[in-house]
């Protein structure tokens, strides 16, 4: 059974690399596990990103999926990759020019305003990045003027019930929406299924 397992987790990730390298998308290292962790493709998919959208990735840090997110859209799409690490969004920038990217334009946000441009985003997803928040509430409160009319804040965090473990790396359902309802958002859906050890929930402004 360990080895059927063992198989498994192997063959996912060779195909996620060879998926990339055919893509030309710039999969580091580093970023392999988390990448088999939270699997961008299928990911993807489940929020409904489409070529064309804009997507606001809070919490881009060096730019792990908005370099996904930027292959998804196209050339007529849009990446916004907010950080508050001046030298995480250096970095990602450097990637693009690298690799050729021009659909990813980094902002530099506050603990409590990713200060993104108003009315543009399609999605505004925060994947691994929500438990590092000081000011949950307000940052998701100053993310909800980045959205179209009819878009959507998308969150994937880590379960603190799937891993069997409560760290600093999980929040659990009842705080997650308890803090989403402070900040003016209303829950459409979670998807439980997807990912092994995170939720995907999806929001909506109340206004």
């Amino acid at each position: 059974m360990r080895r059927i397992i063992l198989f498994h987790i192997i063959l996912t990730t060779l195909s996620g690399l060879l998926l990339a390298q055919n893509r030309n998308i710039p999969v580091e290292p580093s970023e392999r596990w988390l990448n088999e962790q939270h699997q961008p493709e299928k990911l993807m998919d489940a929020i409904g990103l489409k070529e064309g959208m804009t997507i606001a990735d809070i919490g881009a840090g060096r730019g792990r999926l908005s370099v996904w997110f930027a292959d998804r859209v196209g050339e007529t799409g849009m990446v916004y990759a907010n950080d508050i690490d001046s030298r995480a969004l250096d970095y990602l920038e450097e990637r693009c020019r690298k690799n050729n990217i021009m659909n990813i334009k980094a902002f530099m946000g506050k603990v409590d305003d990713p200060k993104l441009p108003e009315g543009k985003a399609d999605i505004a997803i925060i994947v691994s990045a929500y438990h590092h928040f000081d000011k949950p509430a307000d940052i998701l409160r100053n993310t909800i003027p980045c959205l179209k009319k009819d878009g959507i804040l998308v969150v994937v965090e880590r379960d603190p019930l799937k891993t069997g473990q409560t760290s600093r790396e999980s929040t659990s359902r009842e705080k997650m929406i308890r803090e989403t309802k402070e900040a003016g958002l209303e829950l459409i859906k979670i998807n439980s299924e997807l990912l092994e050890r995170d939720n995907i929930y999806f929001f909506r402004s109340i206004k």
